[in-house]
């Protein structure tokens, strides 16, 4: 009886207490919403981008306090990278939370160091998302976090927003999370892309207000502008549109594109009419011939007619063939750029090796250390399939149609 009554005084003090012992109040917390990570002298340099609550009511631009930032961001600088945060707190008077970080900014100095510390302490701490998206930087990391992007509050989620409308609408610069980039650089293939993020248009404004000079514009933005490609851990180089698009494709990664394509084929300079991709499908079948391997590779995409300045009639099937046959030679061309610029990197971005090792396992443990030189020997088989489902509500270009009335002016 004695045991029982002593087991329930424990259980109602436990119950007392729980979730009470170790609460951490909102006003006590640093939301970060972006993070970029530098190095200098051989130190590491970490940014924070945190919210102002202050600031978050009254909106940016907007009245009463609204002439202040939404944001604050601050660098600390340390021998390791959780040194350098720790020592946030010499300035910072709230304790940082990164539950609703958006976006993670590598700077230039920091990707030659390599990635496998950054790595290590996202998949090391409990309190470090692993799906934050992953960009880089031709600069510092803590530049691009102090730029504004107006008309949006916070520059932070804005970056992730425009990193996921690119992969969504382009698919030239498809986004990368954290957990991704770290299976990509582990894998057979050992290689990944991630998005450059710059600052283009002349001087920007620091964490100041639009407002305050009545701006209808941004002298400056930040764009997507090339791809970073990492081979491993190691920062190998920069990839262009064109080169990037290519391999897109490639890894079917085009989750929706517009493409310019001319009357003809061979039609470069005028490239007037252009065709939305909805849905694409990339599947990659490698084959073993004699010493080396042939990637067989056979894209489907299917999409509208968004714009038409040929003379052909889209109502006839001939027509519709001729438009599909030249937007296959657009995708085509993207793919042997790009092809063309991973063989001259020696970087495999398309997960060529990660295919072979599926299909041909027993062969993978005897290439496995001379992959590069096998996949400097590998032969491309590519097929593309584009269908237009929707060529629009014209069966000729407007153009066209005007030329078989015979308009008069006044008419």
């Amino acid at each position: 009886m004695r045991q029982a009554v002593l087991g329930c005084i424990i259980l109602i003090v436990c119950l007392m207490i729980t979730g009470c012992w170790n609460r951490t109040e909102l006003n006590e917390i640093g939301i970060t919403i972006a993070t970029g990570f530098d190095r200098q002298d051989g130190k590491w340099v970490m940014s924070y981008q945190i919210i102002v609550p202050s600031s978050v009511g009254t909106g940016q631009g907007g009245g009463g306090g609204g002439a202040n930032p939404s944001i604050h961001v601050f660098s600390t600088k340390g021998e390791t990278i959780r040194e350098a945060a720790d020592l946030g707190y010499v300035e910072n008077p709230r304790r940082l939370y990164f539950g609703h970080t958006d976006v993670l900014i590598i700077g230039k100095e920091a990707a030659k160091e390599g990635l496998m510390q950054i790595l290590d302490l996202y998949f090391r701490n409990i309190d470090a998302r692993e799906t934050v998206l992953v960009a880089i930087t031709d600069g510092k990391a803590k530049d691009i976090l102090k730029k504004l992007i107006p008309p949006e509050k916070m520059p932070g989620a804005a970056l992730s927003e425009i990193l996921r409308k690119e992969t969504s609408f382009s698919s030239i610069f498809p986004l990368i999370k954290m957990y991704q980039l770290a299976q990509k650089i582990t894998s057979d293939s050992g290689a990944a892309g991630v998005p450059e993020i710059r600052f283009t248009g002349g001087e920007s404004r620091e964490l100041e207000s639009q407002e305050a000079e009545k701006l209808t514009s941004s002298p400056g933005k930040l764009k997507i502008s090339r791809l970073g490609v990492f081979r491993r851990e190691h920062f190998v180089g920069w990839m262009n549109r064109q080169e990037s698009f290519g391999i897109s494709w490639l890894s079917d990664q085009v989750k929706g594109s517009t493409i310019s394509f001319g009357c003809t084929q061979d039609d470069l300079q005028h490239k007037n009419s252009s065709f939305r991709v909805i849905t694409s499908k990339t599947k990659v079948t490698p084959e073993k011939v004699g010493d080396h391997y042939k990637m067989k590779i056979r894209i489907k995409a299917a999409g509208n007619l968004l714009e038409f300045q040929c003379k052909d009639d889209l109502t006839k099937p001939e027509s519709i063939r001729i438009i599909e046959r030249n937007i296959e030679k657009e995708i085509l061309d993207y793919i042997d750029i790009g092809w063309k610029a991973l063989k001259k990197m020696r970087v495999d971005l398309p997960g060529f090796a990660d295919k072979v090792h599926r299909k041909y396992p027993n062969d993978w443990r005897k290439i496995k250390g001379s992959w590069p030189e096998h996949y400097e020997n590998i032969e491309l088989d590519v097929q593309v399939k584009v269908s237009v489902k929707r060529p629009g509500l014209f069966k000729k270009s407007f153009k066209n149609l005007t030329k078989e009335f015979d308009w008069k002016d006044g008419s």
